[in-house]
């Protein structure tokens, strides 16, 4: 089984969006881009490591959040065109990010436009937060892909997020039952899952309680995106990893993990790529990290 994590690819574009009819969080949120983040978010990186990812022939695309910029409507269906080039629903595991659910109204269209790649399972039904559908899982033979919903609208300059006791306590009894049943399970959410990896501003505001439910019934792997840089950490047993954002013109980043069955456990390995740029030459996908390891 390969697995390819992306994430945090920026990718819409606000030009032509009328600057006066924006307001509160979108009026900062445009602003930012237009001074910062339409420089460093290029749609023609992104363009470069979507074809790269594609040529990895992975059996799934695991994309944690952000694809847009102030969750704007006309940026949504941006993204929805968008993924459709990337690959089919049943390709693509997809859990939303801050950037994503910006705004009031950003969550209801994100899941009009996105649910065939946001819901494994269908679970598009009308009404309540975009957090009571999730968790989400999709099963790859003895692999459970479960994906979390971080996403929330939040004050100007803040971009944290927020599970609720609800979908922590759904969280914990699929772990739980993944476990009993034998599967593997591989983690998505878009915030940092465990304290002190950022800011308060920029952090999970129950990532104490998740920390102790992953402490209690504990994942193979965990990824994560938000912070825009590569890293890598161990908790317990479990592997969690952030990847740098898909379209950044100076670390534009993507991980293949390549996963299997052997003597009643699990082999993993896993090859960290990063666009160079510094050769010279024509811009490629280089490995700047390889691991590998077991479990059990």
């Amino acid at each position: 089984m390969r697995l390819v994590h992306l994430t945090d690819p920026h990718l819409s574009s606000l030009n032509g969006v009328g600057f006066s009819s924006l307001l509160g969080k979108r009026l900062s949120g445009y602003l930012s881009w237009r001074k910062n983040r339409s420089k460093h978010f290029l749609p023609a990186v992104l363009e470069r490591l979507v074809s790269a990812v594609i040529a990895e022939n992975p059996d799934q695309v695991l994309l944690t959040g952000d694809l847009v910029q102030i969750g704007l409507e006309s940026e949504i269906r941006q993204a929805a065109d968008w993924l459709a080039s990337l690959a089919t629903p049943d390709k693509v595991m997809l859990v939303p990010g801050n950037h994503d659910v910006y705004a009031g109204g950003s969550a209801a269209t994100v899941t009009r436009l996105w649910s065939d790649y946001l819901f494994p399972n269908g679970a598009t039904e009308e009404g309540g937060d975009l957090t009571d559908r999730y968790p989400v899982v999709r099963r790859l033979g003895g692999i459970d892909l479960i994906g979390l919903s971080t996403a929330c609208v939040t004050p100007v300059f803040m971009a944290t997020g927020t599970l609720g006791r609800d979908q922590l306590s759904r969280l914990e009894t699929l772990l739980q039952k993944s476990a009993a049943e034998g599967q593997l399970v591989v983690l998505l959410i878009h915030h940092p899952p465990l304290p002190g990896l950022c800011s308060r501003r920029k952090a999970l505001a129950d990532d104490g309680a998740l920390e102790a439910v992953l402490h209690r019934s504990p994942p193979a792997m965990v990824f994560y995106g938000h912070l825009h840089r590569n890293s890598e950490l161990q908790f317990g047993d479990t592997r969690v990893y952030c990847t740098a954002a898909a379209s950044s013109v100076s670390d534009a980043s993507y991980r293949v993990i390549d996963i299997a069955e052997c003597d009643g456990g699990w082999s993993f390995r896993m090859h960290l790529k990063t666009l160079d740029v510094a050769n010279g030459e024509e811009p490629a996908f280089v490995t700047i990290d390889e691991q590998s390891w077991r479990i059990g």
